[in-house]
């Protein structure tokens, strides 16, 4: 124990000595460069601190417990180079009956004898215990030291700052307390300030001043606004000419759209004027109405006629685009009052037919064999390299058109399921012929379809023929629309009803008229069957066909009628008679066999699409009538003839 006493005097005349050490302060405060003042630049070493350093690391030294327990343990035990393993199991067991013994507190070991190192034991845990006691005041006295060496250091750079500031104005006052370092490198009135007046200003000079002041405030701000009313004026000047320019160019390309012999019209709409702009800017600004706080709500606007309301046309769409003035002046297209309805029957849509042969075996598709050519129409009728406004009108009339033909035409379809017609979707139509499947479709222009030529097909012309018609006939009842203007109304009495029944005038002549067909060629077929059957050969057949054999189309064709010859309001030739008119058609078939004469006259219903057979037999010879019925079906109309035919020949 003894030499770790003078371990401790020796550690407290080291402290000592480390006192009158120049003190380590805490500068964060100061924004100081620390490496200076702890001596670790290169240019102002400080010899002080690393000493300081090199004292702080020897006392750590001497005060570490791994230091002191490895000199206890050669004072006990000897050097280690005498130890061995024996020795050292030997010091563990003792060591364990120690611990059982002090865990008593009576000095016996296990066997009951006494411990003889008992005492010595409790010297050395007393030590230890000294030892850690005498360490917490070492690092007690540390933290004291630390804090008085920041303290005295913050304190001395406060001085050598004062004492630096205090050398600008007073050499000899700030020299004698500045220390020795700051002399070497700094040299004085380094660090100046500026000197702060406490003279008061005369009262007259103060308010002189103060008029000069408000007087150059006040030029300040006359001419800001003379800046500013010049430069609002070069902007006014600016936004006219900008105006001006844009005016002309609108109403040149308004006179383009006249030129191009369109029709323009006001028109009224509800349109607020934007912010900022005036409303005598505006087209036809004269005629503006406004609400009680002066927003506009109505007025009255140039437009574009593109559509066929005035024709007779029965599209919710009219087709008027305003005149509206966009970037820089041009003519922007926008239809007036748009409908909701345009989102599924409107945009750059075309109709387009294809034919379908039905398939020969049930796991076959049915075969294409005729596309009306969609393709060559939007090339011939679409003006695509162009951005004027005519060009834009010209390809809204003509997609309008498209729109309005397969809205009919969808309307009709709704009401002819029963005729084995299908609606698939918003743009599919499918009807069903005896021979062909028609598929009547609504083409977006940007569709794949239409990005390559039609393919040549043996029945393309039969579908363009299909797409005319339908055209046409769209055409003929805005033309039948016009006329019934021109008409004078009747007035009606009670037994009289206003509202009648309106037929589709699209796909119902189409169906009337090939069912009809289909039945006069069927009833060929039927009759020359039967000419064989009673007994006469090809020949004699295909001869008395040839020869006895007469067919009458459409007897009743209004052109040929002599009630439309003689009308004042309808023309010779005229083919939208047909559908204006709307009178079914009417057929005859009569043959010459065997001294008789068959009469087979087919009356189709405009209504039911039904066709009835009207049949009669009367002999060649004395005009007597043998039979006159009518048959709604080929099949009973053959079997009375074929009966006819074997009983005369009897």
């Amino acid at each position: 124990m003894e030499p770790i006493a003078e371990d401790h005097s020796m550690e407290k005349s080291e402290t000592s000595e480390v006192d009158s050490i120049y003190p380590l302060p805490q500068i964060n405060y100061l924004k100081f460069n620390t490496s200076i003042i702890k001596g670790e630049h290169l240019d102002l070493p400080n010899p002080y601190y690393r000493q300081q350093l090199e004292a702080e690391r020897e006392l750590n030294d001497y005060t570490h417990l791994s230091e002191n327990t490895v000199r206890r343990i050669i004072d006990k035990y000897g050097s280690f180079n005498r130890l061995s393993e024996e020795k050292i199991q030997n010091i563990l067991d003792g060591n364990a009956q120690v611990g059982t013994q002090l865990n008593r507190g009576d000095g016996l070991m296990d066997d009951g004898s006494k411990f003889e190192d008992f005492n010595a034991f409790n010297d050395i845990s007393e030590d230890v215990k000294n030892d850690q006691s005498l360490i917490d005041v070492n690092v007690r006295r540390e933290e004291l030291l630390n804090n008085v060496r920041t303290a005295l250091g913050s304190s001395t750079l406060a001085l050598d700052f004062v004492s630096l500031l205090l050398s600008g104005a007073k050499p000899n006052a700030g020299l004698s307390s500045l220390s020795d370092h700051i002399k070497q490198n700094l040299k004085a009135g380094s660090l100046s300030a500026d000197k702060v007046s406490l003279d008061v200003a005369d009262p007259q000079e103060h308010e002189q001043q103060k008029e000069s002041e408000s007087m150059k405030i006040g030029s300040g701000w006359k001419l800001e606004s003379l800046k500013k009313s010049s430069e609002l004026l070069k902007e006014t000047v600016k936004n006219l000419n900008k105006s001006l320019d844009e005016r002309h160019t609108y109403w040149n390309e308004v006179l383009e759209v006249l030129e191009a012999n369109e029709v323009i019209t006001a028109v009224t709409t509800q349109v607020a004027v934007e912010p900022g702009r005036s409303s005598s800017s505006l087209p036809l600004s004269s005629s503006l109405k406004t609400n009680q706080n002066g927003e506009v709500k109505q007025k009255k606007v140039l437009a574009v006629k593109y559509g066929y309301g005035d024709s007779g046309s029965e599209y919710f769409d009219k087709g008027i685009a305003i005149l509206k003035q966009g970037e820089e002046g041009h003519l922007e297209f926008e239809k007036l009052n748009q409908n909701e309805r345009e989102k599924t029957w409107g945009g750059e849509k075309i109709v387009s037919v294809k034919l379908f042969r039905y398939a020969q075996a049930p796991n076959e598709q049915p075969e294409l064999v005729g596309q009306s050519d969609s393709y060559g129409t939007i090339e011939r009728e679409v003006i695509k390299n162009s951005n004027s406004f005519v060009s834009k009108i010209k390809n809204s009339r003509f997609f309008i058109f498209e729109n309005e033909l397969f809205w009919q035409l969808m309307k009709e379809a709704a009401g002819l399921v029963t005729f084995r017609i299908h609606v698939i979707g918003s743009s599919r139509i499918q009807i069903e012929l005896y021979d062909t499947i028609i598929q009547i479709d609504s083409l977006d222009i940007d569709s794949e379809e239409l990005q390559k030529p039609t393919p040549k097909l043996s029945q393309n012309q039969r579908a363009d023929n299909m797409v005319k018609l339908f055209r046409i006939l769209l055409c003929a009842n805005n033309y039948k629309n016009v006329q019934k203007l021109f008409t004078p109304r009747v007035a009606l009495n009670k037994d009289q009803n206003v509202m009648k029944s309106r037929h589709g005038f699209l796909l119902r002549p189409l169906l009337m008229y090939t069912k009809h067909n289909h039945t006069i060629h069927k009833l060929e077929k039927l009759l020359f069957d039967l000419l064989l059957e009673i007994g006469m050969d090809e020949v004699d057949a295909k001869a008395t066909f040839t020869n006895n054999m007469t067919i009458k189309k459409y007897v009743n064709d209004p052109n040929q009628l002599q009630q439309f010859q003689n009308s004042k309001r309808c023309y010779n030739n005229d083919p939208f008679l047909r559908v204006s008119s709307k009178l079914a058609p009417i057929s005859m078939l009569i043959l010459k066999v065997r001294g008789l004469l068959i009469c087979i006259k087919l009356e189709s219903s405009y209504t039911t699409l039904h066709i009835t057979m009207n049949v009669k037999v009367t002999k060649v010879e004395d005009k007597q009538i043998l039979l006159e019925s009518t048959f709604n079906s080929k099949r009973d109309t053959i079997k009375c003839l074929s009966w006819i035919l074997q009983q005369s020949g009897i």
